[in-house]
């Protein structure tokens, strides 16, 4: 049984942008004092305790903006990476671009982009928009690659001030520093708590090709989930 349980957020451990289920509450503290817990997520770490209703304080740690801000169980912070203005100010103006083409309806388009400090991130809808339409805009990602796969010259650009883009969530892109995504984040956390790989599990919603849990896969045992009911299913069935 793994030692060392690390999660995705959004549709792994909650739904999109919304608390953990009631009923999931429970499960997820005894697991916090039965196994190490980690949370990876693109969004912030406010996002986190917003989502988790658990204090992280003693409880789990957070891996926030894909890793590229560590916060240990006991709350140090491990380090915590930043986006340089020239690194926003061209992912903003690929932004504009990519609204000005999509042309979709947005309730607030002050809510389509986010310097989460560590990473950039465009949603195509809105971030605070309603759970269902985000849910039916782009299920399986094929959209945002297709969107992303249109427009290899500016992605090419922005490589070459070390930003590179994925999907994330369910309207989002990511733009984070080159190289530093989940894979090489987890590595990075489990050596500094000096812990074995083959006693990890990452369990995550997008684990398919092109999804933003992929680089994790090789890194340390992984399982799929399509949302939070099977991420707890998994939790009484194999953790506890």
């Amino acid at each position: 049984m793994p030692k060392h349980v690390f999660f995705d957020l959004d549709n792994t451990l909650a739904p999109s942008r919304a608390p953990m289920k009631a009923p999931h509450v429970p499960l997820f503290e005894r697991l916090c004092r039965e196994r190490d817990v980690v949370v990876v997520t693109g969004g912030t770490e406010s996002q986190i305790r917003a989502q988790i209703p658990v204090s992280n304080i003693g409880m789990y740690a957070m891996l926030s903006q894909q890793g590229n801000c560590a916060i240990a169980k006991d709350g140090a912070l491990l380090w915590r990476e930043t986006v340089s203005p020239v690194q926003e100010k061209a992912v903003r103006a690929f932004a504009d671009t990519l609204t000005a083409e999509l042309d979709l309806p947005v309730k607030d388009q002050n809510d389509l982009f986010e310097n989460r400090g560590s990473q950039l991130a465009y949603s195509t809808l809105g971030f605070h928009e309603d759970n269902a339409k985000k849910y039916a805009y782009d299920p399986d990602q094929s959209a945002r690659r297709a969107l992303l796969a249109a427009h290899r010259s500016e992605l090419d650009g922005l490589r070459k001030i070390g930003i590179e883009a994925m999907p994330a969530g369910t309207t989002t892109i990511d733009f984070i520093l080159a190289g530093k995504h989940k894979g090489y984040n987890i590595t990075r956390f489990i050596e500094y708590e000096g812990w074995d790989k083959d006693e990890c599990i990452y369990v995550g919603d997008a684990l398919f090709p092109g999804g933003n849990d992929e680089t994790v896969i090789g890194v340390i045992p992984t399982h799929a989930v399509k949302g939070p009911d099977e991420t707890f299913d998994f939790i009484k069935n194999n953790l506890l």
